[in-house]
């Protein structure tokens, strides 16, 4: 295969791999400072840490480099208000967001201000019933119950009316949020937002509980005055930065930078935490005794605590973060294990239906919009990320009640959604989100429009190239550079995620040393003994066990994979995690290639 092309492997994604080339003075010079291996060195280059500076600070993510929270825009004028509010025993209310983003950044703020003395309650709106954010008739509920300062956690920033309502009736507002302003900004007392202010925030992808994680750090230290922050306070931030891991994985923001720090410290967190709701999460998803790192968050914990607010009621999760009661934390924990369990069967009936609308279509419109009646509302989002999984388009699935339609999106790289929503927005009842996700109610008479004036708007944004997926692949190895002291060092680079992705590498002709070995409850993994050059590894390939069916002793594959660690009985060894393969030979596998998408 030519030096740096693209290649399509088994799962039809192009696989992008830079061009070879001679060392840089760059991945020389971290060579020699770090004593690290060539490939760590063009790893950390590629990720723009080319200096060994920036390098050791990438290595070794410590607390102290977090950014002050004063640096957020108006964070000096919130604490200010939060302060006053606790001296005189005012009434606090605290708005949150239904996802996991929203659900730790409350449970962070209402233990603060709680420990601080103060009267605060939390609210959480309903998903289905009230939909996302800060509404008119939920800010009148609150100030009928009474309250005289309304804080909102991860919603807010396009609040225009509801904020308006609530100063109208009396309330202070502080409005602390991370998604994309628009163009004009809610009369609240006070806005923190890492996108606003002259300087910007250093941290402008600081998702919405680290924003809170700021402000409850910015109230302590204005409720306490001069430093340092006495232990209780310190102490709390500590068990704070679990909180934040949790967020900052399941809203999918870069793993850069503060982020990488905030997650790095806040995973070796929680298997210690002291709050009993998270030792009871942890329990209820069978990882009390194990390694906490972001798979286990991204796909273990954070789904269960989403799933309070997608089957029911997500109020119910920020109650497992704050009680400290171990049996009612055990009791919630296993409710919501039941409804994940049910979030799962009602996603994979959606995820069916709608794959049986998109495959009615004579031709695959630039845009998907599906809607059905009588779809799950709270599952809808992640439906979308299903089809974008499949076909590879900016996608809104939306449930219907014959009335009104909402319902979440999910892009691909090239489309800001947030832009997209705007250009429609004279067609929406409400809508709004981020470039990767948004959310949008419509009347049901708009759709048809909808759906046109969405793709229409999507062919003229994005190339047509962009609707072939494709998979980043850091460069060719061969099977003698791929020692445990490279990976030992690749692991360095954790916690993976979004913006700082497991490093994975192509490797030539590989020969199937064995026959293949389908593994796993009914053969739903693939097995292989490979002979590259002459030194033996092995591979897996989770999901890939019908691949099988077209390999065979001898064959000759060019693979996709992440390289780790296996330990057996005392032994360690190099085991290739299979992301995809070709023929060496450019022959087509016999297999149909939906079996592993």
């Amino acid at each position: 295969m030519p030096n740096g092309t693209e290649a399509v492997g088994f799962k039809k994604r192009r696989w992008q791999l830079p061009a070879t080339q001679p060392p840089t003075a760059d991945e020389i010079r971290l060579c020699r400072e770090l004593q690290c291996d060539q490939i760590m060195a063009r790893l950390l280059v590629a990720r723009s840490l080319n200096s060994v500076e920036l390098a050791r600070e990438f290595l070794d993510p410590r607390l102290t480099r977090l950014h002050g929270p004063e640096l957020l825009h108006g964070m000096a004028a919130a604490a200010e208000i939060i302060a006053l509010a606790v001296g005189r025993r005012q009434r606090i209310v605290l708005f949150g967001d239904y996802d996991v983003d929203g659900i730790t950044g409350t449970a962070m703020l209402w233990r603060m201000l709680k420990t601080a003395g103060a009267e605060v309650r939390y609210y959480i709106p309903h998903r289905v019933e009230e939909g996302y954010g800060m509404s008119v008739p939920a800010v009148e509920r609150i100030a009928a119950e009474g309250c005289d300062l309304l804080i909102s956690i991860d919603c807010g920033i396009t609040a225009l009316e509801p904020v308006a309502k609530a100063r109208s009736l009396g309330l202070k507002v502080i409005v602390s949020d991370h998604h994309t302003p628009g163009a004009a900004l809610p009369e609240a007392h006070a806005i923190i937002h890492p996108l606003l202010g002259e300087p910007a925030y250093p941290n402008a992808n600081l998702c919405g509980a680290g924003v809170a994680f700021k402000l409850a750090w910015a109230t302590a230290n204005r409720l306490c005055g001069s430093p340092p922050l006495p232990g209780t306070y310190r102490h709390l931030l500590m068990e704070f930065l679990g909180l934040v891991a949790l967020a900052t994985i399941a809203d999918v923001v870069p793993l850069m930078g503060e982020n990488r720090i905030l997650v790095k410290h806040g995973l070796a967190q929680i298997p210690r935490s002291e709050f009993v709701g998270i030792q009871a999460l942890l329990a209820a998803a069978g990882f009390a005794d194990r390694k906490i790192d972001g798979t286990a968050v991204g796909y273990f914990l954070a789904p269960r605590l989403n799933a309070a607010g997608r089957m029911d009621h997500a109020a119910l999760a920020v109650e497992l973060l704050t009680t400290s009661d171990p049996a009612r934390a055990a009791e919630i924990a296993q409710f919501l294990e039941k409804q994940n369990t049910q979030r799962q069967a009602t996603e994979r009936k959606i995820v069916e239906a709608a794959m049986a609308q998109v495959k009615t279509m004579t031709d695959l419109p630039p845009g998907l919009v599906v809607w059905q009646q009588g779809w799950h509302a709270g599952v809808v989002g992640i439906v979308a990320s299903r089809l974008v999984e499949a076909f590879h388009r900016p996608t809104f699935v939306l449930a219907t009640d014959g009335q009104v339609a909402g319902g979440s999106a999910r892009s691909i790289p090239g489309l800001d959604l947030h832009l997209a929503i705007e250009a429609c927005r004279d067609l929406l009842i409400s809508g709004g989100g981020h470039a990767a996700a948004g959310g949008v109610r419509l009347a049901h008479t708009n759709l048809e429009l909808f759906r046109q004036r969405f793709c229409d708007y999507v062919q003229q944004h994005i190339p047509a190239n962009a609707f072939v997926a494709s998979m980043a692949v850091d460069g060719w190895v061969e099977s003698r550079q791929l020692t445990t002291e490279l990976v030992e060092w690749l692991e360095k680079m954790a916690p993976f995620g979004h913006g700082n992705p497991r490093p994975r590498f192509a490797l030539r002709q590989a020969r199937i040393q064995a026959p293949p070995r389908r593994v796993g409850a009914g053969g739903t993994h693939l097995q292989l003994q490979l002979n590259a050059d002459g030194i033996l590894s092995h591979a897996i390939g989770f999901r890939m066990g019908m691949l099988g069916e077209s390999l065979y002793a001898g064959l000759m594959l060019d693979l996709v994979f992440e390289p780790k660690i296996s330990e057996y009985q005392g032994r360690r060894r190099i085991e290739m995690h299979l992301l995809d393969a070709a023929r060496s030979d450019r022959e087509a596998f016999a297999a149909p290639a939906a079996v592993c998408a």
